[in-house]
């Protein structure tokens, strides 16, 4: 018995004693030759911040119609540090299948790993590769898990445009923020792939619209591979909404006013000149309040989809738009610079007025030509005796000529300062261009550098509105600063930006940016001019076709446009004895001013309810632009377009 114990417990402390030497065996394994890797591994299963985007601030017109809004994109993201193809063959490997399966340039895709590698030191926020991927490019990168480590689909909030390309140049559009903006926007908060406002109100507003971003706190193993969300440290906050001054549908009649007469004036052969104003194909309105400065309607065309833009324009888009001769990414409302033509000769009336030149009773004699100069003017056969009055009714260029004669050039350089030309309005909008004024200083540079002298003949060509140029929006403030009394106010496009909950941030109102030193008397005799204008007799065809009730005041210019034919601008007021809205029109090529005054009718028509009748020329088919080829064959063929409104077709006749 005492031999069987004894046997028995042999074993026991043999086997305790095996077990004793395997567990101090892995404890020295542990401590000595997997030390390193446990801590490492230890060490990497840590926390990390995850930066999440704000949703972009919302645009909406002043009826709150959207402009500009969000929507949910399929994106994907490649995680740190698999995008990080530097270190590591076989992560370019998975760069290169990544870039194949989602149709994104290779070369790109890496450019823009390098820029994050190189400009931001949040290396687990993930490389962005592609938003708005299709099922099919979903299902390729699922079937290929496998060998694309690192890889997440995940949604993401994007920019969307429902209007499509109403407004596109006032509202702009967003992209992923450069190299040289994140440099210039240093200490900002902005980080390589963050999309930022690149033209537009998106680009003006920048700073309300972006939001904050919020940061997650995600646990992760030590491979990178998220493992558990630990929730917030900070939420994101939605960017804040733009509410416009503008409103959708008188925006849109602009544009649509705008693409018809220049379909009328492309196809209509004109019988005074004996040709068709073929290549009037781009111009600009403005619609502004002359009470508070706000501006209901500011079109530019040619336009373009803003979609385009979303999520990120194709090469093959960006270089059709890039080299249309015609530039539709320019936003002529602003950018675009233009001799005024005979728009301008209420400057120069209020100037020759306020100088003591000349009064209001006083006549000078128009025989067709100014002697002074040998310059003729437009109407060969001359006016007779004009007032200031009747010389902008006639639009006559003898009596400007003189005017211009006796101010000189320095007080007419002076006047169209005052009148606030030669500088930015400061609407909101980051392209507005100032503008071009025939200072002393430019004429002795033209002088000394370019042996070019001024003479008599610039000063009177200048006094009738060429030399001088000017922007659509800067004719827009003139026209309202005359109709409202003498006060210039700063053109505006938002009423006030709203934070996500509904907190006004700011609030827009009229913001006057000086009082014309223009008499009461002279601006009456100015403001008489422009009525005649719109009248019986006048140079507009305001006169044949009135707006019922509504009367008006207005200005036609023509301006030479280099090497091609003559601009045709209009700008008017109304109701002209007691004004509530502005409008300025330019078309190029469009070969008189008379010729772009029915798209002001037209707006003008939309603004105050009335309609105009179908022979007018403002009246805009109700099938254009559907049916914009058939009418344009019945305008090239001398016929008339007629609505059969109840039918809803359209019909011609001589």
């Amino acid at each position: 018995m005492s031999k069987e114990i004894d046997r028995r417990g042999f074993l026991l402390m043999m086997l305790y004693g095996l077990g004793t030497m395997a567990v101090v065996g892995q404890l020295g394994n542990l401590q000595f030759r997997k030390r390193d890797i446990l801590a490492a591994t230890a060490a990497a299963q840590h926390t990390q911040r995850l930066t999440e985007p704000a949703p972009r601030g919302e645009i909406l017109d002043r009826n709150g119609v959207p402009l500009a809004t969000n929507r949910p994109s399929n994106v994907v993201v490649i995680r740190y540090p698999y995008y990080n193809y530097r270190k590591n063959e076989e992560y370019r490997r998975s760069l290169e299948l990544l870039a194949d399966l989602t149709r994104v340039d290779l070369q790109e895709l890496l450019e823009r790993v390098d820029y994050k590698l190189e400009t931001d030191m949040r290396f687990f926020d993930p490389v962005v590769v592609k938003a708005d991927i299709t099922q099919e490019e979903y299902a390729a990168i699922v079937a290929n898990r496998d060998r694309l480590p690192g890889v997440d689909v995940v949604v993401r909030p994007v920019r969307q445009y429902p209007q499509k390309d109403l407004a596109a140049h006032v509202i702009g559009y967003v992209g992923e923020i450069t190299r040289e903006e994140l440099e210039a926007l240093a200490g900002q908060g902005y980080r390589g792939g963050d999309v930022i406002g690149k033209a537009g109100l998106e680009r003006y507003y920048e700073s309300y619209l972006r939001g904050t971003p919020g940061i997650r706190q995600v646990q992760i193993d030590y491979s990178f591979v998220p493992i558990g969300d630990l929730g917030w440290l900070k939420e994101p906050v939605p960017g804040a909404n733009l509410i416009l001054t503008l409103d959708v549908g008188l925006q849109a009649l602009t544009e649509r006013a705008l693409d018809w007469q220049m379909l009328r004036i492309q196809n209509i052969y004109h019988v005074n000149d004996r040709k068709t104003y073929t290549e009037a194909k781009a111009g600009a309105a403005v619609v502004m309040d002359v009470r508070t400065g706000a501006i209901l309607a500011m079109a530019s065309r040619p336009s373009y989809d803003l979609n385009l833009w979303v999520p990120a324009i194709s090469p093959e888009d960006y270089e059709r738009l890039v080299n249309d001769p015609i530039s539709p990414l320019w936003n002529r409302a602003v950018q675009g610079t233009y001799q005024p033509g005979s728009t301008w000769k209420m400057v120069t009336a209020a100037a020759a007025l306020m100088e003591g030149v000349v009064t209001p009773r006083e006549e000078v004699f128009c025989g067709g030509r100014y002697k002074e100069t040998n310059q003729n003017c437009w109407n060969r056969w001359g006016h007779g005796r004009v007032d200031v009055a009747r010389a902008l009714r006639d639009s006559c260029n003898v009596y400007f000529y003189e005017m211009g004669r006796r101010l000189g050039i320095d007080r007419l350089v002076k006047w169209a300062q005052i009148f606030g030309f030669g500088s930015r309005t400061g609407v909101d909008l980051p392209e507005e261009e100032p503008g071009f004024l025939p200072t002393r200083e430019w004429r002795e540079a033209r002088a000394r550098d370019e042996g070019l002298e001024w003479y008599l003949g610039d000063t009177t060509s200048a006094a009738i509105g060429q030399t001088f140029q000017v922007t659509p929006v800067q004719l827009a403030r003139y026209c309202a600063a005359i109709a409202n009394g003498g006060t210039l106010l700063r053109p505006r496009l938002v009423e006030r930006i709203v934070a996500a909950d509904g907190t006004v941030l700011k609030s827009f109102g009229p913001e006057p940016q000086g009082e014309l030193p223009v008499s009461r008397e002279a601006l009456a005799e100015i403001v008489r001019g422009m009525k005649m204008v719109n009248a019986p007799g006048g140079t507009s065809d305001f006169g044949r076709w009135p707006l019922p009730g509504i009367p008006t005041a207005g200005k036609t210019g023509t301006a030479e446009y280099p090497g091609s034919d003559n601009l045709g601008v209009y700008v008017c007021f109304a109701p002209a004895d007691n004004p509530e809205v502005a409008v300025a029109v330019v078309i190029e090529r469009a070969g008189h001013g008379g010729s772009v005054a029915p798209v002001a009718r037209s707006i003008l028509a939309g603004y105050f309810g009335v309609e105009l009748p179908p022979e007018d020329p403002a009246f805009i088919p109700p099938e254009f632009p559907e049916k914009k080829e058939e009418i344009a064959r019945a305008l090239r063929s001398g016929r008339r377009w007629i609505s059969r409104r109840s039918q809803g077709n359209g019909a011609v006749s001589d």
